[in-house]
């Protein structure tokens, strides 16, 4: 550890455990809410559609955020359910499109709706306890180039951190163009005043020159390249990575940058294999699997000649940061994490499942102190929601 003007730089060169003697996550689920094909009176798999929030409750039910069904749900363990929160409308208690859920331990859920609707909190029992409004105007205000559309990630006294645009994808970028728009990360507290936490490099698009049924010529693949944000710990502390740096920096609860933890290990290289699973990978995510398509996105998608150092961040409850990344098994996707204290230090990196679109600020998951909970696709697109247990051991 060093300090720069007042900033802890953490530099790690390897884990302080090895993996024998490190924690462990299972790779079989321990809960599976929804998918079933049973579809008996009484089950509750169609709930589990367009997930937009996840987050597993200190008595160990799950509660499950449905965009679509404009609906939030508490599950028992066994898969039954417990709370159904919500229905569509803009009345108190009432969802126009449920954006984000916020568990605020020990009792109470928080949803978020979109384009910046109201705020509605509810006990875990199920009871409304009251909605406030979020005015757009003071935050378009306080933050440059901020819009209805813009993301939000909540923060624990009713803050949140924004993503804005500073500049756009291309609409129709010509074919061979790899692009990375430029996003400015915002923290606005409650009385609407915004700091800037830096502008970085957002989601990586690749334009390709090959025709796919139901998609322009010039067709824009999203690849897992992404800003990366986690919000947790106690104090609050805010995280952000690339993707493409293996550094992650800490700002405090109100917008300082107080700590930059970094990695300082050889990249890790991609096989002609491995690049080939990526391929894969990508394809089914996005809905292209099973168009035999894999070796012309295979010619068309620019070859890596490193797995990036990051493909997501979480915080537990206990102020360990998660980052998920790539190991050497050639398998595509990410499948490992590696953990950190709160103070920044390396401590170990445990295997992960795979799953088939991996986390990120698009696509939900919930890391507890024991719980990993995610969002499964099966071979029909179905969802479900799946909880892996976290064994910790030294």
């Amino acid at each position: 550890m060093r300090d720069s003007a007042g900033i802890e730089i953490v530099e790690n060169y390897y884990p302080e455990y090895p993996p024998e003697r490190f924690w462990r996550m299972d790779l079989q689920p321990e809960i599976v809410l929804g998918a079933s094909d049973r579809w008996l009176a009484g089950d509750s798999a169609h709930l589990i559609w367009r997930v937009s929030g996840l987050a597993r409750l200190e008595d160990g039910r799950v509660a499950v955020l449905s965009r679509s069904n404009r609906q939030l749900y508490v599950f028992e363990p066994t898969g039954e359910l417990s709370r159904v929160m919500g229905r569509e409308g803009r009345g108190p208690g009432e969802f126009g499109g449920p954006a984000e859920l916020q568990y605020l331990p020990p009792d109470t859920l928080v949803v978020w709706d979109s384009w910046f609707g109201p705020v509605s909190y509810f006990d875990t029992d199920g009871d409304h306890i009251r909605t406030r409004a979020v005015d757009l105007g003071r935050v378009i205000a306080g933050a440059n180039r901020v819009t209805a559309e813009s993301r939000r990630i909540p923060l624990v006294d009713g803050s949140f951190v924004t993503i804005v645009v500073q500049e756009d994808v291309p609409f129709r970028p010509s074919a061979g163009t790899v692009f990375r728009p430029s996003l400015e990360v915002v923290r606005v507290d409650q009385e609407y005043a915004a700091r800037s936490l830096g502008v970085w490099k957002g989601r990586e698009v690749v334009a390709m020159d090959m025709r796919v049924e139901g998609w322009p010529e010039s067709w824009p693949l999203y690849t897992f390249l992404d800003l990366f944000l986690a919000v947790g710990a106690n104090p609050t502390a805010i995280y952000i990575a690339e993707g493409t740096k293996d550094e992650i920096q800490q700002f405090s609860f109100d917008g300082r940058l107080v700590r930059i933890i970094r990695r300082l290990t050889a990249p890790l290289p991609v096989s002609d294999e491995g690049h080939r699973a990526w391929v894969t990978y990508l394809a089914t995510a996005q809905g292209l699997g099973g168009r035999n398509l894999d070796e012309a996105l295979a010619r068309e998608i620019p070859r890596r000649d490193s797995h990036p150092p990051v493909a997501g961040l979480h915080v537990d409850p206990e102020g360990y940061l998660w980052v998920s990344g790539w190991s050497a098994s050639d398998v595509g996707g990410p499948d490992q994490w590696s953990v950190f204290s709160p103070e920044g230090r390396w401590l170990g990196m445990l295997g992960a499942p795979v799953l088939e679109v991996p986390c990120s600020r698009r696509r939900p998951c919930w890391m507890g102190n024991d719980f990993f909970i995610a969002v499964r696709r099966d071979e029909l697109g179905r969802e479900r929601v799946e909880g892996y247990r976290i064994r910790r051991q030294y």
